[in-house]
């Protein structure tokens, strides 16, 4: 009798589980060979589940860099706005709201370059760990104005004479470069003229090398890739070393460093109108790398969507292979319970028996 109750509670138990779980409560007993089988589809739902929730990270840096682009766009058009109402005038207040608007792009960019997910920079390339932007314009628009001055003196003019293409000039050859190069030097061709020595005439003030883009950003051109399946990777991230934070910020100081230095009216319309290209451009650029993260996101929807699919197949043939008739499980565990129930009963009436009642 002992041996039929510890029988019956092992299966008693056996029976509960698998009428829970739905499933064999020893697989390798109950499958013998097939077990491998067993073996191999749970660990393709184990690397699926893996997959998707690796998904789910880089869907969620997708979409803060996509939030992020939108804003620095919302910016740079706010921006041409500006812009494109100061353009032909001289009108100071004009001038000071355009400056103000350009002071508010450039911290609008320096803000949102500098956003976090998860303790990673989004626009940082590779070096997720590393501040990707660093507020250059104190630097920049000094260099900026100390040039202007040398490049008017050496033309024999006060900046406030400077025509608009001599204008056109010095932001060419000496501002845009600061921002489309990684790095200047005094002997480099962005400045407005070749060194002294050089056979150019010597300008009686002297020019300054200025802060490149490298001053400005330490991101890594490299941008991060993610596996989002078996055969797909991704690029789930971007960097400000892109064209069009360049040229933001570009815009942002042309104005900042020279609207306000009493250029003449052709001169300041051919600053506003080279701000205005520059804007432009990194808004183009700007929409450029949305478009592009906007391809990852499709592709991780896709590959998402094919992971439920794989996982939905496989989670069938493990129901198959493993799964247990849940009523019949249930039907049992009652049997068994009776069954014990019974042998109790009987146990206790075997104790019960004695001598001495029939004395």
């Amino acid at each position: 009798m002992r041996l039929t109750i510890r029988q019956s509670q092992t299966e008693l138990v056996k029976s509960s589980l698998e009428a829970t779980t739905g499933v064999y409560a020893d697989i390798g007993a109950s499958l013998g060979s097939g077990a491998a089988k067993s073996v191999n589809f749970t660990a393709e739902v184990t690397r699926i589940k893996a997959l998707q929730g690796s998904n789910s990270v880089v869907s969620g840096r997708l979409e803060a860099s996509q939030l992020g682009l939108t804003s620095m766009k919302t910016a740079g058009d706010a921006l041409v706005s500006k812009l494109t109402a100061l353009q032909g005038s001289q009108d100071k207040t004009s001038i000071t709201v355009a400056m103000q608007s350009a002071g508010d792009a450039l911290s609008s960019l320096m803000d949102t370059g500098n956003s976090m997910l998860n303790g990673e920079y989004l626009f940082s390339g590779i070096n997720t760990d590393v501040q990707p932007l660093t507020d250059q314009s104190t630097t920049a628009t000094a260099a900026i104005q100390a040039n202007l001055d040398a490049w008017a003196s050496s033309l024999g003019k006060t900046k406030s004479e400077l025509t608009g293409d001599e204008m056109d000039t010095f932001i060419s050859n000496f501002v845009e470069p600061m921002f489309s190069q990684d790095t200047l030097n005094a002997t480099s061709t962005p400045l407005p003229f070749p060194p002294i020595g050089v056979g150019a005439p010597t300008p009686p003030l002297a020019y300054v090398t200025p802060p490149a883009w490298a001053d400005w950003s330490s991101a890594s051109n490299q941008n991060m890739t993610s596996r989002i399946s078996n055969s797909e990777t991704v690029t789930s991230s971007t960097n400000s070393n892109s064209e069009g934070m360049r040229y933001f910020a570009l815009a942002s100081m042309t104005v900042s460093a020279l609207a306000g230095v009493g250029l003449s009216g052709d001169a300041l319309a051919m600053t506003t109108s080279k701000a205005i290209g520059f804007a432009a451009q990194g808004t183009t650029g700007i929409v450029t790398q949305a478009s592009q993260l906007g391809l990852s996101q499709e592709r991780v929807t896709k590959a998402n969507d094919a992971l439920d699919a794989q996982s939905s197949i496989i989670q069938n043939k493990l129901v198959d292979l493993q799964g247990v008739d849940q009523s019949e499980a249930s039907t049992r565990v009652n049997t068994l319970q009776t069954q014990l129930e019974t042998a109790y009963t009987i146990v206790s009436k075997i104790q019960q028996l004695s001598l001495v009642n029939y004395l």
